[in-house]
């Protein structure tokens, strides 16, 4: 290579670490919109809660079970639940835009949405039948 080559690749490099590091890090999704915990329990709405604010716990107990979610550094994890294989438990702490932790013996689901919708651009675009 010669010594222009090793100029261009250089600089190449250094324009992709300016387009990755951000979006590894979560920082344009925090500027784009406020983040939101939508829970759902069997169905039913049961509360949305700002991850922005003040850490706190969520207790919920239902004809199916119970279940705790904590509310810490911007997102969300269940820590404690009665069902029996303790896989929401193993999904950990979510922090992005579009992320969900599920119980299924419990029926509490709980996504992580923005303030303007999705602006993951994960979703649908359309729907056909």
């Amino acid at each position: 290579m010669r010594r222009g080559d090793i100029w261009i690749a250089g600089v190449l490099l250094a324009v992709a670490a300016a387009i990755a590091i951000p979006r590894m890090s979560g920082e344009h999704e925090a500027a784009a919109a406020e983040k939101y915990a939508e829970i759902t329990v069997d169905g039913e709405h049961y509360r949305t809660v700002a991850l922005d604010g003040a850490d706190q716990v969520i207790d919920i107990r239902s004809k199916h079970g119970h279940n705790a979610l904590r509310i810490s550094k911007g997102g969300i994890d269940m820590f404690d639940a009665d069902c029996p294989d303790k896989l929401c438990i193993a999904m950990g702490h979510v922090t992005h835009i579009g992320e969900r932790i599920v119980c299924l013996p419990n029926r509490v689901f709980v996504e992580i949405v923005g303030g303007q919708g999705d602006v993951t651009g994960d979703g649908f675009d359309a729907v056909v039948s």
